[in-house]
């Protein structure tokens, strides 16, 4: 791009080429409009330039970024010549325009490499230096060139105490053969090299370090060894306690073995979805089988038939609830007789609540079994011996009501035999007369019943019952005494059907035993002699039962304890009436207790509950 300009520096020529590049037509650019292509951070630089140019009337290159047409700045270099006459007075300027875009371009890439370059290598002297390890350089001898910050920090020693082979003065005298040994082997037979040693820190002390070292060829064929020294005296350390802890782990899982298989139980553990995995050899020993046999789900061979499905479900149930139970079935012993276990189990549970591991034992309590037999054998005498002491305080009020339906009885017979003589004859009161013999003979016939089935001794009978109706006949039994002794009977019972399983006679004499205490309470001391007793479902799938009076009231302080054997707030009291209450009751799966009267009167309400037939909790 070629120009030209008059002596005082006005431009008066520029070439199509400079014309096209600016995209201007020369009237806008000529004499001093020429600056205004310049860039503004430019012109001013580029003034002043011209300017010292033309004092001088010296030629000098000048740089500056020109616009061109479609915008976009460049990077330009101006040249200049001044054309001048004889006498050496300036006529004229003649130059060029350069476009130096891309070698500029060039030139800063060039300068961006180099301030990188020297970036990157004052960083990676930098992470040389700061790197926690012994970083080191070798001749192909193995003498030492180079070695970093952290050497001389560890060493306290100047580099040139260390390299060539001043190392060595630092090694472990009992590791320097071993070490220069591997050293010179590598050196000559193998690109890389692994050791370890001890090194002598500024503190005199030494510390194990790890060795390693690989041998590089760079484009000229120089060979140098590069490597680090890393600091292993904890892990050394560690290594030490490890193999140490090792073998007292391995002692003491050798004495844990012989205890567990020395104990007298039988423990097991399972994984946690309760497959079998581990059992003792108290256990195997007793049932006889192969652990193979029983691992897995193999161990419900070992119950016996009836207990198997119980047991599963049991299991399940378990393992869906991630909570231990215990759970008593039979197991066949080796020599084919089956006896009674507790089985025992306690989850092992990670940090979120997972099981990881199911530990358990199981207690034989074949002897307890029978200890229970034989315990609610005498319960059940003694609760017979209660009834028949009960029903013979009862006598003269049984005979009683027992008395009104035969009256009655001879009565309308009587009456029926009237109605059937000659000349008298009338069939319809007959047939009346005759069908309330029927009535006051079944009525009879009910009291007699329920007094011995009160006095039977038969094993309990555990059935589906109709409680309202067990309810109803023993209060039956009582109407006669209460009335005797002046007291009030209510019955609060709801409408709806209440069912549940259990024994008929042991229930009814829950409900006997309960009236009676309240009756002698009331004689004792009460003005208004009433008992109140209720029966609804609750709110918990099951019955509930209370025997309310107007009595004296338990003492607070023995409310918690008038349940307990021997235990009686009565003079003449033995103090199993309750006893046997509450065994009967939770043997049903029912619980029983006592509380005072509310309302400011004075008083006790005994409750029992117990589960509707169907429940989940009898289920």
């Amino acid at each position: 791009m070629a120009w030209s300009a008059t002596s005082d520096g006005m431009l008066d020529f520029a070439n199509q080429h400079f014309l096209e590049f600016i995209g201007a037509p020369f009237e806008e650019i000529s004499g001093v409009n020429f600056y205004k292509i310049f860039h503004p951070d430019d012109t001013s630089r580029l003034a002043s330039e011209w300017h010292e140019i033309m004092a001088f009337k010296r030629a000098k290159e000048v740089e500056g970024r020109i616009r061109r047409a479609d915008g976009e700045y460049r990077w330009c270099t101006l040249r200049q010549k001044p054309r001048l006459d004889a006498e050496g007075n300036l006529v004229k300027w003649y130059g060029v325009v350069l476009d130096i875009e891309d070698r500029k371009q060039a030139e800063n890439a060039l300068k961006e490499t180099k301030s990188a370059l020297a970036a990157s290598e004052e960083n990676l002297s930098l992470i040389i230096n700061s790197l926690p390890v012994l970083v080191w350089s070798a001749r192909p001898d193995g003498s030492a060139d180079f070695v970093n910050q952290s050497w001389l920090d560890y060493a306290g020693l100047p580099a040139d105490q260390i390299l060539d082979w001043g190392f060595l003065d630092l090694y472990h005298p009992d590791d320097i053969p071993g070490m220069v040994e591997i050293w010179k082997r590598d050196l000559e037979h193998s690109d890389h090299t692994v050791l370890k040693g001890r090194i002598r820190g500024k503190d005199d002390k030494y510390r194990w370090f790890y060795f390693s070292g690989r041998k590089l060829t760079d484009a000229n064929g120089m060979v140098r060894w590069f490597g680090v020294n890393i600091d292993i005296e904890d892990l050394q350390c560690a290594e030490t306690a490890l193999r140490e802890s090792e073998q007292a782990l391995r002692e003491s899982e050798h004495k844990l073995n012989l205890i567990i298989n020395t104990i007298p139980a039988m423990a097991w553990s399972c994984t946690p979805d309760g497959r079998l995995e581990y059992w003792n050899q108290n256990l195997i020993d007793f049932v006889g089988l192969p652990f193979e046999e029983i691992v897995g789900f193999g161990f419900y061979r070992m119950f016996h038939p009836d207990d198997v499905e119980p047991m599963r479900t049991s299991w399940e149930e378990i393992i869906k609830s991630k909570r231990g139970r215990p759970v008593d079935a039979r197991i066949r012993r080796a020599d084919g007789e089956y006896r009674w276990f507790n089985l025992r189990q306690n989850p092992l549970l990670d940090s979120d609540g997972n099981v990881v591991r199911w530990y358990g034992v199981v207690v034989d309590i074949e002897d307890r079994k029978r200890a229970e037999e034989s315990l609610r054998q005498s319960q059940s005498d003694l609760a017979h011996v209660t009834r028949m002491t009960t029903t013979g305080e009862l006598a003269v009020s049984i005979a009683h009501e027992v008395n009104q339906p035969l009256m009655a009885i001879v009565t309308n017979a009587g009456t029926c035999l009237r109605w059937l003589q000659p000349g008298h004859t009338d069939l319809d009161q007959a047939r009346l007369a005759a069908e309330r013999i029927v009535r006051d003979g079944h009525r009879a016939g009910d009291i007699i019943a329920s007094i011995r089935a009160m006095a039977q001794k038969l094993p309990a009978k555990i059935e589906r019952t109709d409680f309202k109706s067990a309810l109803r006949d023993v209060l039956d039994l009582l109407r006669g005494e209460l009335r005797h002794r002046g007291i009030e009977l209510n019955l609060d019972v709801s409408e709806s059907p209440i069912e549940v399983i259990g024994d008929r006679t042991q229930l009814q004499q829950v409900v006997l035993n309960l009236v009676m205490n309240s009756a002698e309470a009331i004689a004792a001391s009460s003005t208004e002699k009433c008992i109140t007793v209720g029966c609804a479902r609750d709110e918990q799938d099951g019955v509930k039962v209370s025997v309310s009076d107007t009595g004296a009231g338990v003492p607070e302080g023995q409310l918690d304890r008038i349940f307990e054997a021997f235990y009686s707030t009565k003079v003449d009291g033995i103090g199993m009436g309750l006893s046997i209450c509450r065994s009967i009751v939770e043997a049903h799966g029912g619980r029983i207790w006592a509380s005072a009267a509310t309302g400011g009167q004075a008083g006790s309400i005994f409750t029992f509950t117990l589960p509707i037939a169907g429940s989940r909790k009898q289920s």
